[in-house]
């Protein structure tokens, strides 16, 4: 099962859904790198010059499926990152990756009720890498490669 482990001031926590797999992975995992930097474009030529301060690796996705005991977990989480805490990803992906991250800065973890009649809820997440690498997860099919 994909899961986020944490540790916050109540002790250790792991926020995983309670679907079996598939159901239990991430999903909308999106990689990304943001580069922060002051910009300019030059007026004749239209060129862009930057000087990079530093380079975010970043991920945007979704825990789905989560139950009312989760969803506690899900906000001790969300409270936890915006504190400027640490969590370990662990994608369970067929290269089983971990990653230790931090919130992206300028987002807020959300989270939603989805299926009001069986009460699940999705958190969803911005996170920075901690170490320079961009984060990968893949859920493919490796009989299918």
């Amino acid at each position: 099962m994909s899961s986020i482990q944490f540790t916050d001031t109540v002790g250790a926590a792991t926020l995983e859904s309670v679907v079996p797999d598939p159901g239990s992975r991430f999903q909308n995992w999106t990689p990304d790198v943001v580069e922060i930097a002051d910009r300019e474009v030059e007026f004749g030529s239209g060129i862009s010059h930057q000087f990079a301060f530093r380079t975010d690796y970043v991920v945007s996705f979704q825990v789905p499926y989560l139950t009312t005991h989760e969803f506690t977990v899900a906000l001790r989480l969300k409270r936890h990152l915006l504190g400027g805490g640490t969590c370990t990803v662990n994608t369970e992906d067929n290269a089983s990756r971990s990653y230790t991250c931090r919130l992206q800065p300028g987002t807020v973890p959300g989270v939603e009720l989805v299926d009001r009649r069986l009460m699940e809820y999705s958190m969803s997440l911005q996170l920075l890498n901690t170490a320079a690498a961009v984060m990968l997860c893949d859920y493919g099919n490796p009989a299918l490669s």
